[in-house]
């Protein structure tokens, strides 16, 4: 879980939370351990069960959210829970019997997230992907990207819930930018009753300078020696009597696409494309992805 309460009662983030400090479960009031990793901080509850009880309960919650969200607005038919007996999924939601809308909580690898969307596809089912719990940040990370989904009113997209604070992000204009691929997005935030409707929501979209190799970058760049980069630069080097470091200083790079597997300088310097598992994007938007 993200969020738990301190001795006072009041609601910390994982992410401002201290060690060593006692913490309790903002439904159970069970005292929670905070977890720390290399990539994240979370709370977790001593004993599984009442975890996946607390897990089962905020996706509860959020669902409900979502289906009172989209009651505003003119939809033929809005089921919870309706059974695909062809491809035996059950969507949290379905529109019209035509769009599947899915709260993720948990963790989900890419394998089965593209198993999942590949079925409502068979089935000519648009799916939206609202992600809670496990995947809520203030900022995108390389794991959200998979679910990341394109529209020509907000360009690369992703749609956050936090259910306990009934509140939804909207990242959209998501980017790549300079040669590391860093993660550029612009953000809104909704309460509830206030998300707009998506299907023709227009936010203005920030025009983004190109990146220059700097110094700091060209610094980063030398130090980038796993096998893949040091292999790069070696055949680079013997191909045009050149380093890639010389070759790459003062260039300048325009936002792309957050679609690729490999960072930008690679690409710059020979390496073939390869693009990240994203199952919400279609063939043309991976192949001949809109102009940024």
């Amino acid at each position: 879980m993200y969020a738990a309460l301190d001795e006072e009662g009041t609601l910390i983030y994982a992410k401002q939370a201290v060690e060593n400090k006692d913490y309790y479960c903002c439904h159970c009031d069970q005292l929670v351990k905070l977890i720390l990793t290399d990539s994240r901080k979370y709370f977790r509850h001593a004993n599984k069960t009442t975890n996946n009880i607390n897990e089962r309960l905020i996706h509860k919650k959020g669902k409900q959210l979502i289906i009172d969200e989209l009651q505003t607005y003119n939809f033929n038919s809005l089921e919870s829970e309706y059974y695909l007996s062809e491809i035996k999924q059950r969507p949290d939601i379905l529109l019209n019997k035509k769009i599947v809308v899915e709260y993720q909580c948990a963790k989900l690898e890419e394998n089965i997230l593209s198993e999942r969307v590949e079925g409502y596809q068979k089935m000519r089912l648009r799916s939206i992907w609202v992600l809670g719990e496990a995947y809520l940040d203030v900022q995108l990370r390389r794991e959200h990207l998979k679910f990341i989904d394109y529209s020509e009113n907000l360009g690369y997209y992703i749609l956050m819930l936090d259910s306990l604070n009934q509140r939804f992000t909207l990242f959209h204009h998501v980017k790549f930018l300079g040669p590391f691929n860093k993660i550029f997005f612009q953000r809104e935030i909704f309460g509830k009753g206030n998300l707009p409707d998506l299907f023709s929501y227009r936010p203005e979209e920030y025009p983004v300078k190109p990146q220059i190799m700097s110094a700091y970058l060209l610094k980063k760049l030398r130090k980038k020696n796993d096998p893949q980069a040091q292999w790069l630069k070696m055949n680079f080097y013997q191909q045009r009597n050149q380093t890639v470091e010389s070759y790459l200083n003062k260039q300048t790079f325009a936002p792309r696409p957050p679609i690729y597997q490999l960072p930008i300088w690679q690409m710059i310097c020979g390496k073939k494309p390869e693009f990240l598992q994203q199952p919400l994007l279609n063939h043309v938007q991976i192949k001949k992805p809109p102009q940024l």
